[in-house]
């Protein structure tokens, strides 16, 4: 029996867990007034002072307002730094060392994403701001620094590498050349791909010094580590080139170096040639600069515009004529802006806001002093054809600045006709006052076009929408009726050819797979679908368009070698060898045909269903421009077209550009800084793949 009323029992529960919380609150704000003394100031307020540092804090005794936590902290955290060690509370390590491991993680993120230098964690400014910041946070050296930042990219490096694996076809790669004060260049090479969801995927995959750029054999060594590095050989689609800093000697080395290094190249079909942003920076330039006429009528409209926009009492004097001539009704003046040396771009639009201030210009002749620069209307009318030619180039190389900058191949071999028609036009009609220069740009872009139409012909061929629609009526409106046949022959050869190499190549590894051996694999040459006819390369039999252009310069690869066969009578081991390559143009962009299975039967294999023809056959797909996804076609389709879409992946991911969004537009080779050049190799590679993983968001 409880002899104790409840009234007391409760009242003893209460005072059992009320009495703890209060000692503990004491213990420790008695600890805290051993570093810290309140005085009363001469106002009358109450302030605690340190006893180490004699910083003063606010206090207020009594009631809740006199909490110490802001006291606890200045002990704590290390602000005062004569303070001795407490044990105040007692620190979680674990949780010290997971916080100071991913400050540091963060840190070397932050370092790689905005090209800080390394060297900054040692700069005092940095060190003091931290220490504000984070006060028990301990500060990387220089050397832990930048190993986090190589661990960092070791792990992406691994992620990355697994992603390749598993991606539905083979890589295209591109290699740009970038130049130093130091005469050492540094090659990039990025892998260009259609990943495991059928996104076109674009990601940097090594950074390599090159100790002689100038070298025939300068890119040799950084495609030989990528290929061993990654694990491509036998898997590389296709290379690009960047031919802006590198010779044609070069690239012809590396053709041959790659051809034997990697033998199936898109089975058979290399595609090597100059990145197309490069030849409109090239055809820009060279319009820039097309005579000295041109040059000096550039040069005043740039002078005019540096007057207007630097000297204040002729750029007040020019606005007050502007009121004047400009209608409240029509549209407003582009801004007129100085032009980048570096960038043909920013020359194109000072060249076309100077046109249309011209009348100003004039003006501003009469009634201004400080303006002494004359243009006359024949000046004026070689700026407005300029900017015609301009024009032109610049719509072409804006697709490749677009947000989402990374286009398939059938977009290129789209906008790279639409810039031949477009030249075509204006060589017909003639541009006033430029004399010759329309019939030179649109000779320099039909040399490229010959080199790397036909796998862009193909890639579009690839396009559901189009298949060979397109390709017949671009050719018919750039050729003609009957000189067009002979190019759509040349892509509809190309195209029966590829799917041959894909479906022979595809039964081969399925039968391999299935538990044949290669003795039961009894492989013996059928008559070859490529062959040449007194040095004019000749394709299904009929002379492609560009072969008498080509004959005396092209050269062969080295032949592949044999299939090796077991149990297989002489007579058809006579037949086993794989014949030359035939080029079928030598220009900057080299595309080869041949060197595939589709040269020889695989007897007892029974007969593929035309997978290609069925394709061809069936209706176009109905989708607009804005909401179609041609890789995400192939990728519901790849049950019902198996082989195809695999030959879909390769071609749609060839790139036909090596530099970035940001760069299209430059007249410069690209220059390391000499930050960067002053880093190991190892290091820089580091940084600056990881950047590039870390912007694409890889994984």
């Amino acid at each position: 029996m409880d002899l104790n009323p409840p009234e007391l029992v409760e009242n003893k529960v209460i005072v059992e867990i009320d009495t703890q919380p209060i000692k503990r609150r004491r213990k420790k704000k008695s600890m805290v007034w051993d570093h810290f003394t309140t005085e009363t100031t001469t106002s009358g307020t109450t302030k605690a002072f340190c006893n180490h540092c004699n910083k003063s804090y606010a206090y207020m005794s009594g009631g809740k307002a006199s909490g110490t936590s802001h006291l606890k902290r200045h002990i704590e955290l290390g602000i005062c730094d004569k303070c001795p060690k407490t044990n105040l509370l007692v620190p979680n390590n674990k949780k010290q060392r997971r916080d100071q491991d991913g400050c540091s993680r963060e840190m070397a993120k932050m370092i790689i994403m905005h090209d800080y230098p390394l060297h900054m964690v040692e700069h005092p400014g940095f060190a003091s701001f931290v220490k504000a910041l984070r006060p028990q946070y301990s500060i990387s050296s220089f050397d832990a620094v930048r190993g986090d930042c190589v661990e960092m990219f070791l792990s992406e490096k691994q992620k990355l590498s697994e992603f390749i694996g598993e991606i539905p076809g083979g890589v295209n790669l591109t290699v740009d050349l970038w130049l130093s004060t130091r005469s050492v260049g540094y090659a990039f090479v990025t892998g260009h791909f259609v990943d495991r969801d059928w996104k076109l995927t674009r990601r940097l995959l090594n950074v390599s010094v090159v100790a002689c750029p100038d070298s025939d054999s300068a890119l040799n060594q950084p495609v030989a580590g990528c290929l061993s590095e990654w694990k491509l050989e036998g898997k590389v689609s296709s290379l690009t080139v960047s031919q802006s800093s590198v010779s044609k000697a070069c690239v012809d080395n590396l053709r041959g170096f790659l051809s034997f290094r990697n033998q199936h190249v898109l089975n058979g079909q290399l595609l090597m040639g100059e990145c197309y942003a490069r030849v409109l920076s090239s055809m820009a330039q060279e319009a820039l600069n097309a005579d000295e006429e041109i040059r000096e009528a550039v040069k005043k409209v740039r002078d005019s515009v540096k007057c207007v926009t630097t000297n204040e009492a002729c750029g007040d004097k020019f606005e007050e004529v502007k009121r004047l001539f400009q209608p409240s009704s029509s549209a407003p003046y582009r801004d007129l802006l100085i032009d980048s040396q570096g960038r043909w771009d920013t020359s194109y639009e000072m060249l076309l806001a100077g046109y249309e201030h011209r009348q100003l210009f004039s003006c501003l002749e009469t009634c201004c002093p400080g303006y002494k620069i004359s243009i006359s209307p024949e000046e004026w009318r070689k700026i407005e054809s300029l900017c015609l030619c301009l024009k032109v180039l610049y719509e072409a190389g804006e697709v490749l600045t677009r947000p989402n900058h990374l286009k398939t191949a059938n977009c290129f071999y789209k906008e790279m006709t639409k810039l031949q028609l477009e030249l075509s036009h204006h060589t017909a009609v003639g541009e006033e006052g430029l004399g010759n220069l329309v019939n030179s740009l649109r000779e320099k872009f039909d040399l490229y076009w010959r080199g790397c139409y036909l796998v862009a012909a193909v890639a579009a061929v690839m396009d559901p929408r189009y298949k060979m629609q397109h390709v017949k009526e671009t050719f018919t409106e750039s050729y003609g009726e009957e000189d067009a046949e002979e190019w759509i022959k040349t892509v509809g050869d190309a195209v029966h050819d590829l799917y041959h190499s894909y479906s022979d190549h595809n039964l081969i590894d399925s039968y391999v797979d299935d538990g044949f051996t290669e003795t039961e694999v009894v492989v013996v040459a059928q008559e070859p679908h490529f062959h040449q006819d007194n040095g004019k390369e000749q394709l299904g039999g009929e002379t492609s368009p560009q072969s008498e252009q080509t004959t005396e310069s092209c050269c062969q690869h080295e032949t592949q070698p044999k299939v090796e066969k077991q149990n297989v009578s002489e007579e058809y081991q006579d037949h086993t060898s794989f014949m030359d390559d035939v080029l079928l143009e030598e220009g900057s962009t080299l595309v080869t045909v041949g060197d595939s299975f589709s040269d020889f039967e695989i007897t007892d294999i029974p007969e593929m269903k035309p997978e290609l023809d069925q394709y061809l056959d069936d209706g176009l797909v109905s989708k607009s421009e804005e909401d179609f996804d041609v890789l995400g076609w192939w990728r519901v389709n790849s049950t019902n077209y198996p082989t195809l879409s695999k030959m879909a992946a390769d071609l749609l991911s060839v790139p036909f550009s090596t530099v970035s969004a940001e760069s299209v537009f430059d007249t410069e080779v690209k220059q390391m800084d000499s930050y960067r050049t002053s880093l190991p190799r190892g290091t820089l590679e580091a940084l600056l793949c990881t950047k590039d993983w870390l912007k694409n968001q890889t994984l």
